[in-house]
């Protein structure tokens, strides 16, 4: 098996500096090139550090739970990658948990993670309003978890975004581009909405009362059911009732919206403006650019675990962070944004 000694012996270093910088320890002195050279060392060779000692000699595991849907938004996971690039920086490693619309089995897998000595929990998948089931609400009582999107106000310690703010701005961007009837469009049309969909309705109701809201599909449809559902909305309502802009849930949707709309002869952004939500890949790729809300993964994802490293660390305070989105402009959105 390999030693911590060997790691140091093939990265050129003292086994004393290469375990304090494994270690996570705060006075281990080292430049980056040597941390990373240790590091490679570590990965090369297979080194594992026995973390059933260092729990039974009372040390931090430094390994930390993370509790995530299968199917979650492909932008949560985009906040996941951030997150172990941040828990490496912060010399921790991740233990993940995934199911698909099944918190019971989140919650055999919360007390998993406490029974295998992890030092704490980020929680992506918490809230299930369309089960009755709220798992921050069960977890609450525990400081060393943070829950990441879209979480309760009576958690202790959490990080969202501000949803309400970035479809306020989203539809002042309309407005000033001199579109005169928005729409939101929400794809999946779950019942009850979960909290980031009703976060999304609140917003666009209080920035446009005038405005309507379009629900497309329901979870089981899919891909082929919301595009269908576009469809459907050009021809027999947005087009009939003179609707000239939509934001809608998130990039995908937009993206299949544009399509119909383009199939129906409608010119983007001239006689129709297009906004999604979450600033994805595919948002650069469409014929025409699609103007996007997002927010910064990487600030996010360092202070969940600051917060986390916080709470580890005995803070009983709860901490609660909201990032404002922003936006993205392309040239779905705006009719003098043309490249």
């Amino acid at each position: 098996m390999t030693t911590i000694r060997d790691v140091a012996l093939k990265a050129g270093v003292s086994f004393q500096l290469a375990a304090a910088v494994l270690g996570g320890k705060k006075y281990a002195r080292a430049a980056e090139a040597t941390r990373q050279k240790i590091f490679a060392a570590a990965r090369e060779l297979g080194y594992i550090p026995n973390i059933s000692a260092r729990i039974l000699r009372g040390k931090a595991s430094k390994i930390i739970g993370v509790m995530i849907d299968s199917r979650a938004p492909e932008s949560m996971y985009r906040v996941l990658a951030e997150v172990e690039n941040s828990a490496d920086r912060f010399g921790y490693r991740l233990l993940s948990a995934q199911a698909h619309d099944n918190p019971e089995k989140f919650l055999d897998a919360y007390h998993s993670l406490k029974q295998n000595g992890v030092d704490g929990i980020i929680s992506f998948a918490h809230d299930y309003s369309q089960l009755n089931f709220h798992l921050d609400d069960k977890l609450k009582d525990d400081p060393k978890i943070v829950f990441v999107f879209n979480a309760g106000e009576t958690c202790c310690s959490a990080v969202d975004v501000d949803i309400v703010g970035g479809m306020t701005a989203a539809v002042e961007h309309l407005r000033k581009n001199g579109y005169r009837k928005p729409a939101l469009l929400i794809g999946n049309h779950l019942n009850p909405l979960p909290l980031s969909g009703r976060k999304r309705v609140d917003g666009f109701s209080r920035a446009c009362p005038e405005g309507r809201i379009f629900y497309l599909g329901a979870a089981e449809d899919g891909i082929a059911g919301i595009a269908a559902g576009c469809r459907e909305l050009v021809r027999d309502t947005l087009l009939p009732q003179k609707f000239d802009s939509v934001i809608a849930e998130n990039d995908n949707v937009a993206a299949l919206l544009m399509k119909q709309l383009m199939a129906a002869g409608i010119r983007i952004p001239e006689d129709f403006g297009v906004i999604g939500w979450d600033n994805l890949l595919i948002g650069e790729c469409l014929p025409v650019t699609l103007t996007s809300l997002h927010y910064d993964k990487r600030e996010i994802a360092d202070s969940i675990l600051k917060i986390l490293q916080d709470k580890i660390a005995g803070n009983p305070e709860p901490i609660r962070i909201e990032f404002p989105m922003e936006m993205v402009i392309r040239e779905s959105s705006s009719r003098n944004h043309r490249k």
